[in-house]
């Protein structure tokens, strides 16, 4: 799959609206449901384009799997846009690289507007 944005989510409903709307809206995607399994495919040959990354997931949040990516070569260039409902993470996540930060319940607008700035 080449050019295709990445989703990663723990809940299923989350990843399944966002699928579903970007797919509506001519964008190829790969869902991914922890920053494990998000790490491995960044590593992979056919890396994404852009991650949309989820602020708070169990076992290793999104702020942690931001800081692997940066760190690592193959994905240190991948652009990403931290989702997330928390207050006052966007100052900490955009120190660690991310692109930009959207705040839930979406703005489907602001994330498309968010995707085609990246």
């Amino acid at each position: 799959m080449e050019d295709y944005i990445l989703i990663v989510d723990d809940q299923i409903l989350t990843r399944s609206i966002l699928q579903q709307f970007l797919q509506e809206s001519g964008y190829k995607v790969q869902c991914a449901t922890n920053g494990r399994e998000c790490l491995d495919i960044a590593c992979s040959s056919e890396k994404p384009y852009l991650i949309l990354l989820d602020y708070n997931m169990p076992e290793i949040t999104g702020l942690e799997v931001l800081a692997m990516l940066r760190k690592k070569e193959i994905t240190k260039d991948i652009p990403v846009i931290m989702l997330t409902a928390s207050e006052n993470i966007k100052d900490k996540a955009m120190s660690y690289g991310a692109a930009t930060v959207l705040a839930r319940p979406l703005d489907f607008h602001a994330l498309i507007e968010a995707i085609r700035k990246v």
